[in-house]
């Protein structure tokens, strides 16, 4: 007997190492998939509330300085600028049709003045009556027509504030319906 010679794998015993494998893989990735669409909600849902307080404090500021005549400008624009630093998968402005554009980013459509972003693959977004791949943004200028005109008069009208909002409606679920 040659106790110095090593026994390797049989392939049998590598099969059932690999089947083994690939069924815990296959478990972790059922549990993991829904974290990471459930992170990227959470990702987007606070990068949204950023934009929504830069808009608010860039309307106190103008209201301050007391250029509230400038606030309707402010509609239409792309509201990353009044970031101090746009969130790292911001890619800037695009051409809209561009579906080489990644999953999980933003981009500003200049044509027709929308913040896009486009959920990934894994997310639990439903569009409804929206595009498929993306959820459109925009900035809103809210105001009460007092003088019924049709235009913000700063010295009549009531400015309501600036909202940041989706065109479309969709449905962004939870990976826990707790959540």
């Amino acid at each position: 007997m040659n106790s110095g010679r090593m026994r390797g794998f049989s392939q049998f015993e590598l099969v059932v190492v690999v089947v083994l494998v690939s069924v815990m893989a296959g478990f972790l990735l059922v549990r993991v998939l829904p974290l990471i669409g459930q992170a990227e909600r959470v990702a987007f849902m606070q990068t949204k509330q950023q934009i929504q307080s830069a808009l608010l404090l860039e309307a106190a500021e103008r209201i301050a300085r007391g250029e509230s005549a400038s606030l309707a400008a402010l509609a239409g624009t792309n509201p990353m600028d009044l970031l101090l630093e746009p969130p790292g998968n911001y890619l800037g402005a695009r051409q809209p049709g561009d579906r080489s554009l990644p999953r999980r980013s933003w981009y500003f459509d200049a044509d027709e003045n929308l913040l896009v972003y486009r959920p990934g693959r894994q997310s639990r977004f439903d569009p409804l009556d929206g595009p498929a791949d993306r959820i459109e943004m925009q900035v809103n200028f809210v105001y009460r027509d007092r003088d019924s005109d049709g235009a913000f008069n700063a010295s009549v009208d009531h400015f309501d504030g600036l909202r940041f909002a989706s065109v479309h409606p969709y449905v962004w679920l939870t990976a826990d319906p707790e959540l």
